[in-house]
């Protein structure tokens, strides 16, 4: 028999005084039982096949300037109206509508991507003539907006009007930054992601929002406090870069509540102007001597450091190995100094992994440091003092 609810049961006891308050009461609608109503997850694309951009929640696209960030979301915009971009995947048969609401760019400069980009990335193919037949049709159902001479207040009543009035499916907000004075405005970021989750879940729609990381070019670093508010609440983060010295970019998702996607996007541009597949490059970077360097992971690049100087209990031994003898076992190091503490300073941090692990020098520490990052075992962020923490991420 289904269990009533606490309040249910305190209103159905006739004439006896009722400890609920009304607060608790309107607390009560928003209780969650095995049994309650809740409409499954949608998801509006797929990339390798993973489902991903799921409808009533943020999604987040980062990384330095001029690294690909609005090459990505002309791809996801014309995904929107062509089933298959690059590796991208519309899922269901009809198009979606798509609002790219511009705060960065000249009006010039969105035309162009609009035009010159995302209209011919969308042309429908000769086999498939029934959906948007016709660029006009296509255009139908994008809502490109350049709001880049609007004050901050008049940004965000403006894409909450144009949310409500033309309900898309996706929207793209490049750069979310500009809707609030300060990046490292608490209250501010706080108010504004919060009213963009509320947005989101109201109309139904999937929000992507761009915003840079911070200069020290860390993947998951995104700028501000406004991008540690992002962190906390989005649903997943792709992070593109430009690879050095070559003229190849990479999408990559660096964080996701549930449909994790290893595999990285490697695109170039073509003469056209637009991006299409290629594979990782091979390209070997130099030292500041023209030397090579090394394609191992940073971490196995001091000799000097033997396996067994460090804590046994931490190393990995891969017998037979020749190229690769022995490694880290860094879910157990960070997970051992981390336990359940939410988060840590990176000094402390560094002082107890040194300890634990007999890492001797500081420089070494940081290369295992960032092994640890780009293999998704721990992740920065900025505390409400401005801090750099660490945060472990769960297996």
């Amino acid at each position: 028999m289904k269990a009533n609810s606490l309040v249910e049961e305190e209103l159905s006891k006739a004439g006896e005084s009722s400890p609920v308050s009304p607060l608790v009461v309107q607390l009560d609608k928003f209780r969650i039982m095995s049994d309650t109503d809740v409409p499954p997850e949608e998801f509006l694309l797929r990339m390798f096949g993973k489902p991903c951009f799921p409808r009533r929640d943020l999604s987040t696209v980062t990384g330095l300037e001029k690294c690909g960030k609005t090459f990505f979301t002309s791809m996801l915009m014309a995904c929107c109206a062509e089933k298959n971009v690059l590796e991208l995947e519309r899922i269901r048969e009809e198009p979606l509508k798509v609002m790219w609401y511009d705060t960065e760019q000249s009006r010039q400069s969105t035309k162009g991507i609009l035009a010159d980009r995302v209209v011919r990335l969308a042309r429908t193919k000769e086999e498939d003539p029934d959906l948007f037949s016709q660029e006009s049709d296509m255009e139908g159902n994008f809502y490109v907006f350049n709001v880049r001479s609007c004050s901050y207040q008049e940004r965000m009543d403006y894409l909450v009007a144009g949310i409500e009035a033309y309900k898309p499916d996706m929207v793209i907000i490049d750069n979310v930054s500009d809707l609030l004075p300060s990046v490292n405005d608490t209250d501010a970021s706080i108010q504004v992601i919060g009213q963009l989750m509320q947005l989101a879940s109201e109309y139904n729609c999937n929000i992507t929002v761009v915003i840079h990381v911070n200069r020290s070019g860390e993947k998951r670093s995104l700028r501000g406090w406004l991008g540690t508010e992002i962190l906390h609440k989005a649903y997943e983060v792709y992070y593109c870069e430009q690879i050095e010295n070559t003229d190849t970019f990479s999408v990559e998702q660096t964080l996701t509540r549930k449909y994790r996607i290893p595999e990285k996007l490697f695109y170039r541009v073509n003469d056209d102007g637009l991006p299409e597949i290629t594979v990782k490059p091979e390209y070997q970077p130099r030292d500041r001597n023209g030397q090579f360097r090394s394609n191992r992971a940073e971490a196995y690049q001091i000799n000097a450091d033997k396996a067994d100087s460090f804590n046994q209990k931490y190393i990995i031994h891969n017998d037979g190995n020749v190229r690769q003898p022995w490694e880290w076992d860094l879910r157990l190091l960070f997970g051992d100094v981390l336990g359940d503490i939410p988060s840590m300073g990176r000094e402390t941090l560094q002082n107890e992994v040194m300890a634990r692990s007999g890492i001797r020098e500081a420089k070494y520490f940081d290369k295992v440091f960032r092994l640890a990052m780009d293999q998704r075992v721990v992740q920065t962020t900025m505390d409400r003092n401005g801090r750099i923490v660490a945060m472990l991420i769960p297996s």
